[in-house]
C-alpha cells in the first residue's frame, strides 16, 4: 500500500515483519514469576481497535507497517491532516486481510 505523506512516497508492507514488529510495539505482556514475557498477538489486540476507527491504532498501524523509516509524528499529522479517514481505515483493513501473513489472523477475528 502506499500514501503520499508530505509530498513523498510511503509504502507500506503488512506481512511478517510488520507483525513481529507490531507485537513488539503494542503486543501483549504477562508477568511470570517476576519475569516479563512477551506474548504477541499484536495484531490480535490492534483489530478491533481498528474496527471501532481508533486513529491512534491507525497511526501505530501504519508505523508499524512503514517500509522505509517515518516518524510516529509524521503518520500521526497525516492522520490529523486526512480528508476521508474512513477511506483509510477501509484500505489499511482491506490490505490486513489480503496479506498472507495477517489474513489468518483476521479471518479469526471474524473480520
Amino acid at each position: 500500500m502506499k500514501l503520499k505523506i508530505n509530498g513523498q512516497d510511503q509504502s507500506f508492507v503488512f506481512g511478517v515483519k510488520f507483525l513481529r514488529k507490531l507485537d513488539a510495539y503494542r503486543g501483549a505482556e504477562q508477568e511470570i514469576q517476576g519475569v516479563k514475557v512477551k506474548l504477541g498477538m499484536g495484531l490480535t489486540m490492534m483489530f478491533p481497535q481498528l474496527m471501532t476507527k481508533d486513529a491512534a491504532a491507525l497511526a501505530d498501524v501504519l508505523y508499524c507497517a512503514a517500509k522505509s523509516s517515518i516518524k510516529l509524528d509524521t503518520i500521526d499529522d497525516y492522520i490529523d491532516n486526512c480528508k476521508d479517514l474512513d477511506s483509510l481505515f477501509n484500505r489499511v483493513m482491506n490490505e490486513i486481510k489480503a496479506s498472507n501473513a495477517a489474513k489468518p489472523i483476521a479471518k479469526n477475528l471474524k473480520a
